[in-house]
Parts: structure tokens; sequence; C-alpha cells
């Protein structure tokens, strides 16, 4: 049985830590003064969040699959920490690195697993805030969580008006967030690509909030018209995102919005059989063929006047001459600089690859691919019930729709890098862990749910 106050102070406490999150945390640098700040307002909450959890205990499978491939992310940074053992020579790479070494007269360099070992340590304190909200969003109970992410929205919401005040201000302003240069409509986020992101992250959970809003007011539940204010937010979501020059964000759109309504239950329990839910479904399928459509002209126009494809492709090969161990986490600004053919020798030096994988990849390793594979795994065994749920009740949809956002940030990641920034890690590791509370939640009334008709044959459960 959860314990209501004590929830209600974790979600307080995780709320104000995304608050402080999205205020602070939406530079695109990898370490900042404020990041250190954020990482360590970070170790309260993940206290109160394990001590909520060793209360109430790890309630279903999934949730212990999540926390492993937590641990896995988490274990790639802190093992490149570690000093590496001589056999590393046997490796092109660090043989030549040592051979460097010896000629500058360095004889005993004791090399780690890492190319930039402080850079490393900096990402690993980086995941902090991701830690702690995942946890907490793990550990509430169902109106809590919904607390959590009715909460999303509001900061979403905050953020759009803060880049339209932002917009009307002159360059030299002192309520400018950012200095030196235009971010136009990114609001807190130096990068408009990442507004794009919590654009969509936005759209994907109030059409969710709306389609239970809308059951339950059919069912005579809730309160009339309701749905309208979250369908017209995640419409204004949509309608705002040409204003952030995001073509992946825009290209996203519409296949976001066809995975909402069928991951929210478009297709019903009995499938294609009724003419509504055919229709719907079959417009959800042409959105989803106008998205990828778009997003295809969108990736051809990017090839043709930008070094994104450029620099992701060099980034592959660089990561395949590193492999298996990787660079180190933190470490492509140093090493693309020193593979980077000559084409891409620029004025301005390149901060990120651009592509997550291949920077994954690049600083990883195969260790890194091991944990991407395991959250992968998790994200489908998730997708999994969420389509046997088919949107049956609150939790349902709500798991539905965070499992929608979290893929989507996850294919922006093919063409940028919001993950990289404290703000997007963690709101994505909000909506990780409220799914897979959301599930447990699923889980634990279907096992339930034969128990009870056999004692009260009469009854019938009701969606929540």
């Amino acid at each position: 049985m959860a314990n209501v106050p004590l929830n209600r102070l974790l979600a307080l406490a995780v709320m104000a830590l995304l608050l402080v999150l999205w205020l602070g945390g939406g530079v695109t640098r990898d370490s900042t003064s404020a990041d250190e700040i954020l990482e360590l307002l970070s170790l309260p909450v993940i206290a109160l969040a394990a001590w909520v959890l060793a209360g109430q205990g790890v309630r279903d499978r999934l949730q212990w699959a999540g926390l492993l491939a937590l641990a896995l992310v988490a274990l790639v940074p802190a093992l490149q920490l570690l000093p590496w053992p001589d056999g590393s020579s046997a490796i092109a790479w660090r043989r030549q690195l040592l051979g460097d070494l010896a000629f500058a007269g360095v004889d005993d360099p004791r090399l780690r697993w890492s190319l930039v070992p402080a850079a490393t340590e900096r990402g690993l304190w980086a995941l902090l805030p991701a830690v702690a909200v995942f946890l907490s969003a793990i550990a509430l109970d169902s109106m809590h969580r919904r607390w959590l992410v009715k909460w999303i929205l509001l900061l979403v919401g905050f953020n759009v008006a803060f880049a339209f005040f932002q917009a009307g201000l002159p360059l030299d302003s002192p309520w400018r967030l950012y200095h030196g240069f235009d971010p136009r409509f990114g609001g807190l986020f130096a990068n408009t690509n990442h507004h794009a992101t919590a654009l969509v992250i936005g759209m994907v959970l109030a059409l969710g909030q709306a389609i239970h809003a809308r059951r339950r007011d059919l069912a005579g539940r809730g309160r009339p018209g309701a749905w309208l204010w979250y369908a017209g937010f995640a419409a204004s979501c949509l309608l705002l995102l040409p204003l952030t020059t995001s073509r992946a964000g825009i290209a996203l759109a519409l296949p976001a919005l066809a995975a909402t309504w069928i991951a929210c239950g478009g297709l019903g329990a009995r499938g294609l059989r009724s003419p509504r839910l055919l229709v719907g479904t079959a417009a959800a399928g042409i959105l989803a063929i106008v998205g990828i459509r778009a997003a295809s002209g969108w990736l051809e126009v990017d090839r043709v006047h930008e070094l994104r494809d450029i620099i992701a492709g060099t980034t592959w090969t660089l990561g395949n001459a590193q492999a298996p161990l990787g660079s180190g986490i933190g470490s492509f600004v140093q090493v693309f600089e020193q593979g980077a053919p000559r084409r891409l020798w620029l004025d301005a030096y390149v901060n990120h690859a651009h592509n997550e994988y291949a920077q994954w990849w690049l600083e990883a390793g195969w260790a890194g691919m091991l944990a991407l594979a395991v959250a992968v795994a998790v994200l489908g065994a998730a997708a999994w019930r969420v389509v046997r749920a088919r949107g049956r009740d609150g939790d349902a949809l709500l798991a539905g729709s965070c499992l929608v956002a979290i893929v989507a940030v996850l294919a922006h990641s093919w063409a940028d890098y919001p993950l990289r920034t404290l703000a997007l890690m963690a709101t994505t590791a909000a909506l990780a862990g409220a799914m897979l509370g959301a599930l447990a939640d699923l889980q634990a009334r279907r096992m339930q749910a034969p128990q009870r008709l056999a004692r009260h044959p009469e009854g019938r459960a009701r969606p929540a």
C-alpha cells in the first residue's frame, strides 16, 4: 500500500527538481557550474526515492529490467574511469598513443579506459538528475504520477511563453537568457531543436490526457469538456513547431500523433471490426506515412545544405577505430578534432556528432551498445504491454503516451542530441519511470482481476 504523505512529498520534490532542471539545464554545453548545482540538488531526491522504493518494493519484472538498464548506463562511465591493463597496447590506437607518449618522454603513462577521464567523470555525475527523476517516477503512486505528467505539460507551456517573451526583446537585453547569439524560439533551451523535442513531448502527453479525459467524460465520471483543454494544448504544440525551425521536430510530429492514437487504444478491443475504429486507424496510418515522407524530404535537405550527415558518418568511422573500448564518455570533441578529415576542419569546433547513436558508439564502444540494447529491449517489452492493454484505463493511456514521447526523443536523437541537455535527459527519464510505474499498476490489477471476479461474479471492472 502506498504511503500517501510520503508519495506527496516525493512528487513535490521531483517536480521542484524538474523545474530547476528546466530553468538551468537547457544549455548545450556538456558541463557548466549550474550543472554541478543541479547534480547536487538531485542527491536528496535520490535518497527520498530510494526510501520510498525500499518501503513499497519493486513491484514488477519490467521495473527490475528498467533499473538494470539504468545501472548499465551508469556503469559505462564508471568502468571507463578504471585503469586499463598493459594488454591494451595490443589495440592499434592504444599502441599508437603509447608510442607518442614514449616519444614525448612519458615512460609510465598509466592509461585509463577513457582518453579524457575528467570529462568522463563529469559525464557520470551528469546522470544524477536522470537517476533521481527515474527512481521517483517509478516509486510514485497513480495519482501523483499523473501530477508529474501534468507538471511536464506545465513546463512545456511555460517554455513556450518564455520563448515568446524573449522573441520580442533586443539582443542586448539583460532579460535574455543567452547572449552573444539569437536563440530565436528556444525559450529556456539554447538549441531550438531541443525546444522542438519538448513540444513533441508536450503534444503527445496532452493527446494522451485528452483521450483519458474524453473517456471519463463519456462515462459520466469526469468534468464535461475538460478534454478540450488538453486537445487544444496538443494542437498548439503542433502549430508552434514550425517556429522552432527544427526540420526533425516537424517531421516527427505526424508519426508521433499516429503512434499516440494507436498506443492509447486507437485499435480498440475489437481491432478493425468497428467502422469508426477503421476510419481512425486509417487516418493514423496516413498521418504516419505523410510524416515519414516529410522526414525523408527534410533529411535530403540536410544532406545537401549541411554537414550533419558527414559529421555523423565520420563519427561512426572513428568509433570503429576506437572499438571495442570506446574513447570515453565526454571525449568527442578531442577525438573528433584529431581524427576528422580535412573537409571538416572548420573555424568553429564540432561540439557533438548530431547523431546520439554515432556518438555513443564512439565514446562508449561495445559496453555502451550493450546498455543501449537492454534499454531498447525494455522499451520493446513495455510496448507489447501497452498494445495488449489497448488503452482500457488511465494507467494504460498514460503509459502509452509516455512510451511514444520516449520513442520520439530517441528518433530525434538520430539527427540531433536532445539527451545531452540535463533538462531533456531528466524529462525523458521521468517519462520512462512513469511508464514503468503505470504498467506495474496495470499488471497488478490484471493479476487481481480473476480473484475479484471469483469473489464477486456479478461485478465488472470499470476503466479508471
